[in-house]
């Protein structure tokens, strides 16, 4: 539908379209993936300007655009909101949203708004100016993308028989991709991990923790770790590749 919109959406990816202009990839509100020209972005900024400043990605922004044939719209007019300045001075944390704005690009396309995990994704980038829990901090943020993805295995249920999956210590549990779970009564065939109910239980809280309490919650290094391997190779083994942002990540 063609149309004038404002909305506002975090920059995934720049690219220079030539001297004066930019491509940029937006995550939006209501929207989705955008990808939009923003015609003369590059130049220098005016009073009468539309554009202030070139586009940064990991940026938040009000935009306007006009809706055109194709998969290219038109940005009109961009207002920076919040730059989240503290990721550009933390590596660490900066590799940390790099990985967010990869998989954002990546697993959802055009027209696929998902405001709840836009949502999300804002308060990620504002708790990793915490300085402490930044891997519990991407475990969980692993788990909302796996969830609006439609990826999450059930934490609750055996993969195999349906069953609740045991809460006796002394029971075994294996992982296999990308099923989930199963129990010591179901049979599954090679590639499965065993785990122990420390990391199940850790993965159950953390998909529903408050993003408030990830920080400082206490959980053994060993095991945020394993909770790690499991979600990242669920993740990359839907995209049948890990994300390329993934070998520069200091786990």
């Amino acid at each position: 539908m063609k149309g004038s919109f404002r909305t506002r959406g975090l920059v995934l990816r720049t690219t220079d379209y030539s001297e004066t202009s930019q491509v940029i990839r937006v995550f939006a509100r209501e929207h989705g993936v955008l990808d939009l020209l923003a015609k003369g972005a590059r130049r220098p900024a005016r009073n009468s300007s539309s554009f202030h400043a070139p586009f940064d990605p990991g940026s938040w922004y009000d935009i306007s655009f006009r809706k055109k044939a194709g998969d290219l719209q038109l940005a009109t007019e961009a207002r920076l909101v919040e730059g989240f300045r503290h990721l550009r001075h933390d590596l660490p944390a900066w590799l940390d949203a790099t990985l967010a704005m990869d998989l954002l690009r990546t697993l959802f396309t055009p027209g696929d708004p998902h405001d709840e995990l836009l949502r999300e994704t804002l308060q990620y980038f504002k708790l990793l100016s915490a300085g402490q829990g930044r891997r519990r901090l991407r475990n969980r943020y692993l788990h909302s993308i796996l969830a609006a993805s439609g990826l999450q295995p059930s934490w609750e249920s055996c993969s195999g028989c349906e069953k609740p999956l045991p809460v006796s210590q002394e029971s075994r549990l294996a992982f296999q991709l990308p099923s989930g779970f199963f129990c010591g009564n179901c049979s599954i065939s090679g590639g499965s991990i065993f785990v122990d109910h420390a990391l199940l239980n850790y993965l159950r809280a953390d998909s529903g923790q408050e993003w408030g309490r990830v920080p400082t919650w206490e959980v053994p290094d060993e095991v945020v770790l394993k909770g790690w391997d499991i979600l990242s190779s669920l993740v990359s083994h839907h995209l049948e590749r890990p994300p390329r942002s993934l070998k520069y990540l200091r786990v």
